[in-house]
């Protein structure tokens, strides 16, 4: 009887405390993968986007076709994986379809796109140096005599404005790793040899704004 008398029954067990603690560690982890997302694998997004939002951009990895003259090229598809557009200029990182890289992997070109006037026909500094650029893929016919070519090699299909293109302050601005193309009312920077970067990304607006207040006339007027 003593024993019986002093035997604690068991407490009910607080399910509302349970569901609420389950909830809480179910919101930890999901928190835990997201931030170690934000710092890995999407880290690169994240910051591009910072970026763009702090610029007046806006970033996007969809529904951002390639923009004129790159969307014309015959027999070469491009995919746009990440692009930063403010309407004017564009910075965009694309991929050719269905073709590989000498280590395998798919060829990737950065770029930048930028309006200007006049209109131009199309007129290239190819860097002499690169294995392979994106001003490659256009059909332009190479003009070796036009000034050094350790740094530059002179393409276009007009040798008037490859000319004039050769003889501009233009020529000396640019970098030797990085592509210059004119093309009707289009500025097209390949900057591939770089990494696609919001420091970058500063580089090559600055880059673009000294280039577009030195190109010459197309016309030569």
């Amino acid at each position: 009887m003593i024993e019986g008398a002093n035997t604690v029954p068991p407490l009910p067990v607080p399910w509302m405390v349970l569901v609420v603690l389950v909830a809480v560690l179910a919101l930890s982890v999901l928190m835990f993968v997201a931030l170690t997302r934000r710092w890995t694998s999407s880290r690169m997004w994240v910051s591009i986007s910072d970026w763009a939002r702090a610029r007046g951009f806006r970033a996007s990895v969809q529904d951002c076709p390639a923009p004129p003259p790159l969307d014309a090229l015959k027999g070469t598809q491009l995919l746009s994986q990440v692009c930063v557009s403010d309407g004017k200029s564009s910075l965009m990182r694309l991929e050719v379809l269905g073709e590989t890289s000498k280590e395998g992997s798919p060829t990737k070109w950065h770029v930048l796109v930028r309006e200007i006037e006049p209109s131009w026909q199309p007129t290239a500094l190819r860097p002499a140096t690169a294995p392979s650029s994106l001003l490659d893929l256009f059909s332009l016919t190479s003009f070796p005599l036009m000034g050094e070519t350790q740094r530059f090699v002179v393409f276009g299909t007009d040798s008037a404005p490859a000319r004039r293109l050769s003889k501009s302050r233009a020529r000396a601005l640019l970098p030797p790793d990085v592509g210059l193309l004119l093309h009707g009312q289009r500025m097209i920077l390949d900057f591939s040899q770089r990494p696609f970067d919001e420091i970058e990304f500063d580089r090559m607006i600055a880059l673009s704004e000294q280039l577009v207040g030195n190109l010459p006339a197309p016309s030569g007027k």
